[in-house]
């Protein structure tokens, strides 16, 4: 704290403090290294503060001079029989002395007279007030009162002033220490972000690595897909694998939720369908049975191979297997799995929960594959029902995820499904053709805007043999 020397000629009853004055180098000094050492948390008592108390009852030139001979001293805190009474600023009190005739009114008098007419509003704040709050505070006060220093308040009734100059540098001083650590904190996240990206940009990859790299080439099946993540990482999935007896596997999935929790339970979904669906078990649940009624309803199919139905069980096993083992997360998945006969080309298939695939024909859209149960991990012991379609040569099969129907424009509208079938509607001539032209309308109307949700499609066109 700066110490002054005030005033030793005083009366008994004009009690003033009397300490050293600094000169103005000691000052500086001084008050560079007490902002250098202040932090967010500083606190009032922290900084320079000035004790000089002056009794009211004692002549006004006792205050002039000790104005005078101390050129720092920002006022002087008032009492009245030893208690605080208020202050005065060295500014006001000037100001009222130069005046016609105050020498004369307030000198020679006590101090109690001059009171009367500069008494204002003391803001007095507690020594351990926060230096920025007490700044914010300081700042609120009407314009002729900014320059008026501050009261600080200490236990045992102990009162000091502060300079409201020395009260704006320190915050100044802490502005830039803000502005410091923000900048650190900033360097420290964006050295962070650059991490997670990277271990994000892994992520992508090893998902990507969990989509089928190749898709099974048969003769007189065309497949096409497409797959655009909203996030570096994704919950939608599509596969389409050979499973034994040289039948086909047709998936296409979306995972609850979006990001990185979505994107571990996608990889899950994904590789127990295909574990299920070849005859494998797996943690007790096993497919290895040929007893038709085990699982799954399949009174729906005309014709009901078992090849097929053993396959599609992959549905409740996986089903039972998410709601075994991870229920406490509350993921879950809508999902088609579809089994094709490439022979005769005859779709045995269960739909759990997912938007309905369209069999589209040169006509438009021929038939609808509704949902034939809910979404897989919701249900524990959930039997799911299996249905049955015959494709016929040049019949396209399309599956899309929600991503598709409620991509968004730039003002929010939705891309809806009518408009996705007002597409399937319209001739085409190959499933790659097809999901070209649902791409260029779609990514049309979202323009500039955020892609909410993943992209995922998948098209399976049976082709008219040629001879």
């Amino acid at each position: 704290m700066l110490i002054h020397q005030f005033l030793n000629a005083c009366t008994e009853s004009c009690e003033v403090s009397s300490n050293t004055q600094p000169t103005l180098g000691d000052y500086q000094e001084r008050f560079q290294d007490l902002f250098e050492s202040l932090k967010l948390e500083s606190t009032l008592q922290e900084l320079s503060l000035y004790d000089f108390q002056i009794d009211l009852s004692c002549p006004g030139e006792d205050l002039a001079k000790a104005f005078e001979q101390n050129p720092l001293l920002p006022g002087a805190i008032l009492t009245e029989q030893g208690q605080f009474k208020g202050k005065v600023s060295r500014q006001l009190f000037l100001r009222i002395i130069s005046r016609p005739y105050a020498r004369e009114l307030f000198l020679c008098a006590p101090l109690s007279r001059l009171y009367t007419y500069i008494e204002t509003d003391v803001l007095v704040f507690p020594s351990n007030t926060l230096i920025v709050k007490a700044a914010s505070r300081c700042l609120q006060r009407p314009p002729e009162l900014l320059t008026e220093p501050l009261v600080v308040k200490f236990d045992r009734e102990v009162y000091k002033l502060l300079d409201v100059h020395q009260l704006l540098v320190a915050q100044a001083q802490l502005h830039k220490l803000a502005t410091h650590l923000i900048k650190q904190q900033a360097d420290l996240l964006s050295q962070a972000k650059r991490a997670l990206d990277d271990e994000l940009e892994k992520g992508r990859q090893i998902q990507r690595d969990f989509l089928p790299t190749e898709i099974p080439q048969l003769p007189n099946l065309e497949i096409a897909t497409c797959f655009y993540p909203a996030r570096q990482v994704a919950g939608d999935f599509y596969d389409a694998f050979m499973l034994p007896g040289d039948y086909l596997g047709l998936v296409i999935a979306d995972v609850c939720d979006k990001g990185v929790g979505a994107a571990l339970f996608m990889a899950l979904f994904r590789s127990l369908m295909r574990i299920f669906s070849g005859q494998t078990n797996l943690y007790g649940l096993s497919i290895v049975t040929d007893d038709e009624d085990s699982c799954c309803d399949v009174d729906a199919l005309d014709a009901p191979v078992l090849a097929q139905i053993n396959a599609l069980k992959a549905v409740e096993l996986t089903n039972n297997y998410i709601t075994q083992n991870h229920a406490q997360m509350g993921m879950f998945a809508t999902l088609f799995f579809g089994v094709l006969n490439p022979a005769t080309n005859s779709l045995a298939y269960i739909n759990a929960g997912h938007e309905p695939l369209f069999v589209v024909n040169s006509q438009g859209v021929k038939q609808s594959l509704k949902p034939t149960g809910p979404a897989v991990g919701m249900i524990p012991d959930m039997k799911f029902k299996i249905h049955q379609v015959q494709l016929e040569p040049g019949d396209i099969l399309i599956g899309y995820t929600d991503g598709v129907t409620e991509a968004r424009a730039p003002k929010g509208e939705f891309f809806t499904l009518q408009r996705l079938l007002s597409l399937l509607e319209q001739p085409t001539s190959s499933v790659s053709d097809l999901l070209e032209r649902i791409k260029t309308n779609l990514f049309t109307h979202i323009n500039n805007a955020a892609q909410f949700d993943d992209i995922t499609m998948l098209a399976v066109q049976w082709l008219p043999q040629t001879r």
